[in-house]
C-alpha cells in the first residue's frame, strides 16, 4: 500500500489545476479594490493552505493506516508494512532450556511465547520454522499456536545456527517472497554459532545476491546461568571386580562443571532393574572428576544400563548422563620396535595372562608389511615413518577409533606426520621432569578417587622431543623447560599419542610401572571402541547404520526420539545410550559486535536482553492510532470549509 502514497499530492495539483481556470484581466480600477480588499485576501490564503495541507494528511494517515504498519522496534518498523514471509529460525537445543532464579519458563518457551506474540501482529505475513534438529522448513498455518508445535518442543542436540541460515536462504531463493525476514532466537552459544565456520562466507555472499529485500531479526537470550550443575559422562567400563573375581564392576567416569554451588551435590544412579543409589558429592572446584562404580554379579553377563543424575536446578537438560555397559570385547595390543623395551610396554598392555581379552604381541619392525590391523585396538609404535602401504592401513585404522601411541626410536621421522628432534641427555645438574601435565582427562588423569599419577616423580636422563604440526594438536604433559612430554592429537574417531622417552633404564624411570602402566591401559580402553559395537554416543549426531531400523526408547523415563532426545534406546538385543554434545554445557556466547562481522552489510536487529521482555511489549500494529490521525485531518478540513473565520469580508458599498 505504501506504492499509493504519492496520491497524497493529489490535492495540491487539484489547486494548481484549479488556478488556471482564471485569467487575469487588468482594469483601471484594479489598484483601488486591491487596497480595500488586501486583508481579506491574507486570510484567504491562509484557509487555502490550511485545506490543502488537512486534505494531504487525511489521504497520507489513511494510506498509510492500509499498510498497517508495525512498531517495536525489533519486529516491525513504523514506516513499513509486515512482510511477505517471515522465517522463524528456533534454536531448541538443550542449553535453550535453561531458566532463572526469577522465572518460571525456559528460554526456549519465553522465545515461542514471544514469537507468536509478534506473529499475532503480522497477521498476513507467511509463516515457516526451521528448527535446529532436523532443519527442515515447515509451514506454520497458525503462528500463535508455535508452542503447541511438537517440533518447537525441547530437544538434547546441539544447533548449527549458519547450517540454519543457509536452509532459510535456500527456501527464499525457491520460493522468491516479495519481501522477508528471518527471525531467529537464540541464547547466541559460541559452540551454536561456529564464529570460525567457512559457512558464513558463503552466507554473506548469499544474503548478497538476494533479489528480495531482507531483514534477520535476533532475539537476544544469553542471560548467564547463576546456580547450576552440569553432568557429563566421560567413559564407562565394565572391569574385574577388585575383591571377587567372579563379579564385576562398572566404573563411571562423570565430569560435573558448577556455577555458583557449594556443599555436596546429590547424585543419583539409577539401574536397569529400578534400584536407585544416591551419592553425596563434595563440590571441590567448578570443575571436577568424579568416578562412582557399583557391582555387577556377573562379570561376563549381557551387561547392562541407567542413568545417573543430579537433582534439578537452572537447567534440566543437563543433569542427566545415560548408560549402557557390556562384557569387553577381545583386544590385541600390537608392540612394534626392536629395542628391548618391548617386552616392558606389552606387559603393560596385558598385565593378567589369565584374562583372554587382553593380548598383546611384539612385532619387529621387519613385519610391519603383515600387522593383523583389524584385530588390534591399541599399536605402541617404536620406529620411524612406515612405507606408504603401511602409512595407508594405520592411517585408517586410526581414523576408525584405533590409538596410535608412539615412543622415540631416534630416527626424525614419525608415523602421520609426527617428527621427533634429535634425541639430548640430560644436563650435569640432574634429570629432567614433567611439572605440567593434564590431570582432568586423557591417559594422565587422575585415578578413580582423585589421586593424581607420580608423574613429577619421573627421572627421565634421556629424551627426544615430539613435535605434530597441526593446530588441534593437544600438550597432555610438558617439562619444566616447556617442552613437551606427551603430545595427543584426534584423527578421525581414534587418537595418536607421542611420547618423549623409553621405559628403558638409559632413558627414565617410566618403565617402573606407576605412570607407564595406566597410560597404556587407558589407551587400550579408548581403542576398544573400534572393535565393540557403539554404545556411548550423542544425541543429533549418531544415526543408525541401517536407516531401516527401529529404535525405541527404554522404559526408564518418558517416549522419546533418538533424533533429538537423550535416552537409552533400543533395537532388538542392541542397546545405545544417547548423550546431549559436551558443547552445549559452554558458557561461551558472541555479542552483538561479532553477529554484525559475521554478516557485513546486513540490515540486522537485534534484541538484547530478551529474556526479560514481555510478550505484549514485543512490538504491535499502529494503525489504529493512524486512523484516529485521519478522521481528526477530516475534522479539521470540514471547519475549514465551513467556518467564516477565515473567510474573506464583504466590502461596505461605496458612499454616493
Amino acid at each position: 500500500m505504501l506504492w499509493a502514497l504519492p496520491a497524497v499530492l493529489l490535492p495540491l495539483i487539484i489547486h494548481l489545476l484549479n488556478r488556471l481556470r482564471y485569467k487575469t484581466v487588468l482594469w483601471a480600477a484594479m489598484m483601488f479594490l486591491f487596497k480595500a480588499n488586501k486583508a481579506a485576501t491574507r486570510r484567504a490564503k491562509i484557509r487555502q493552505y490550511l485545506l490543502l495541507a488537512s486534505r494531504m494528511l487525511l489521504l497520507l494517515f489513511f494510506l498509510w493506516a492500509m499498510a498497517r504498519p508495525l512498531t517495536g522496534g525489533w519486529l516491525g518498523a513504523a514506516a513499513g508494512g509486515a512482510p511477505d514471509t517471515v522465517i522463524i529460525l528456533l534454536d531448541r537445543s538443550s542449553s535453550m532450556e535453561a531458566t532463572g532464579p526469577d522465572r518460571q519458563e525456559s528460554k526456549r518457551a519465553h522465545a515461542l511465547s514471544l514469537l507468536a506474540q509478534a506473529a499475532k501482529q503480522s497477521e498476513g505475513s507467511h509463516f515457516v520454522l526451521i528448527e535446529n534438529a532436523l532443519r527442515q522448513p515447515m509451514d506454520i498455518a497458525d503462528a500463535g499456536t508455535l508452542s503447541a508445535m511438537s517440533m518447537a518442543g525441547p530437544s538434547d542436540s546441539t544447533a548449527d545456527i549458519p547450517a540454519m541460515l543457509l536452509t532459510a536462504l535456500e527456501y527464499l531463493i525457491k520460493n522468491t517472497p516479495g519481501s522477508a525476514e528471518i527471525w531467529l532466537a537464540s541464547d547466541l552459544q559460541s559452540s551454536n554459532w561456529r564464529p570460525e565456520s567457512p559457512d558464513w562466507a558463503d552466507l554473506q555472499a548469499r544474503f548478497a545476491g538476494l533479489p528480495q529485500e531482507t531483514r534477520l531479526r535476533v532475539l537476544d537470550l544469553s542471560a548467564p546461568l547463576t546456580s547450576n550443575a552440569s553432568l557429563t559422562l566421560r567413559s564407562v567400563e565394565l572391569r574385574a571386580h577388585p575383591t571377587d573375581k567372579n563379579q564385576g564392576q562398572v566404573a563411571l567416569s562423570l565430569e560435573i562443571q558448577s556455577t555458583g554451588l557449594t556443599g555436596n551435590l546429590p547424585l543419583i544412579l539409577q539401574r536397569e532393574d529400578g534400584t536407585k543409589q544416591q551419592s553425596d558429592i563434595p563440590l571441590t572446584s567448578a570443575t571436577q572428576r568424579q568416578v562412582i562404580t557399583f557391582d555387577v554379579p556377573n562379570r561376563n553377563s549381557a551387561g547392562g544400563y541407567g542413568s545417573v543424575s543430579l537433582a534439578a536446578d537452572e537447567n534440566t537438560a543437563d543433569h542427566t548422563a545415560y548408560f549402557t555397559y557390556a562384557p569387553s570385547v577381545p583386544m590385541l595390543t600390537m608392540v612394534v620396535g626392536d629395542s628391548p623395551s618391548m617386552s616392558r610396554l606389552k606387559l603393560a598392555a596385558a598385565p593378567d595372562a589369565k584374562r583372554p581379552d587382553r593380548r598383546a604381541e611384539i612385532f619387529a619392525t621387519t613385519q610391519t608389511n603383515a600387522l593383523p590391523w583389524k584385530e588390534a585396538a591399541l599399536v605402541i609404535w617404536q620406529a620411524g615413518a612406515p612405507i606408504a602401504s603401511v602409512a595407508k592401513e594405520m592411517q585408517s585404522f586410526v581414523e576408525s577409533g584405533g590409538v596410535l601411541f608412539c615412543l622415540p626410536s631416534e630416527s626424525s621421522t614419525g608415523p602421520l606426520g609426527l617428527t621427533w628432534n634429535a634425541a639430548e641427555s640430560a644436563p650435569a645438574e640432574g634429570p629432567y621432569h614433567v611439572t605440567t601435565w593434564d590431570d582432568l582427562d586423557g591417559l594422565l588423569a587422575k585415578t578413580d578417587n582423585g589421586t593424581p599419577l607420580p608423574i613429577a616423580k619421573l627421572d627421565i636422563t634421556r629424551r627426544q622431543i615430539p613435535a605434530l604440526n597441526d593446530p588441534t594438536t593437544h600438550l597432555s604433559a610438558s617439562f619444566a623447560d616447556g617442552l613437551p612430554f606427551l603430545l595427543s592429537r584426534k584423527i578421525g574417531s581414534g587418537y595418536l599419542y607421542a611420547c618423549a622417552t623409553l621405559p628403558e633404564a638409559a632413558w627414565s624411570s617410566l618403565g617402573e610401572g606407576f605412570v607407564l602402566l595406566p597410560m597404556v591401559q587407558r589407551a587400550l580402553q579408548q581403542g576398544s571402541r573400534r572393535l565393540s559395537p557403539p554404545s556411548q554416543e550423542i544425541v543429533g549426531e549418531w544415526k543408525p547404520a541401517d536407516p531401516a531400523e527401529t529404535w525405541t526408547n527404554v522404559a526408564l523415563d518418558s517416549p522419546k526420539d533418538w533424533r533429538w532426545h537423550a535416552g537409552i534406546y533400543q533395537s532388538g538385543q542392541r542397546k545405545i545410550a544417547l548423550n546431549p554434545p559436551v558443547a552445549e554445557i559452554d558458557p561461551d556466547v558472541i555479542n552483538t559486535e561479532k553477529i554484525k562481522e559475521l554478516l557485513p552489510g546486513l540490515k540486522l536487529d537485534v534484541l538484547a536482553g530478551a529474556v526479560d521482555v514481555k510478550a505484549d511489549h514485543l512490538q504491535s500494529e499502529i494503525w489504529p492510532l493512524l486512523v484516529v490521525f485521519a478522521m481528526l485531518a477530516m475534522c479539521i478540513e470540514m471547519w475549514l470549509a465551513t467556518s467564516k473565520g477565515l473567510t474573506p469580508n464583504k466590502l461596505a458599498p461605496l458612499a454616493q
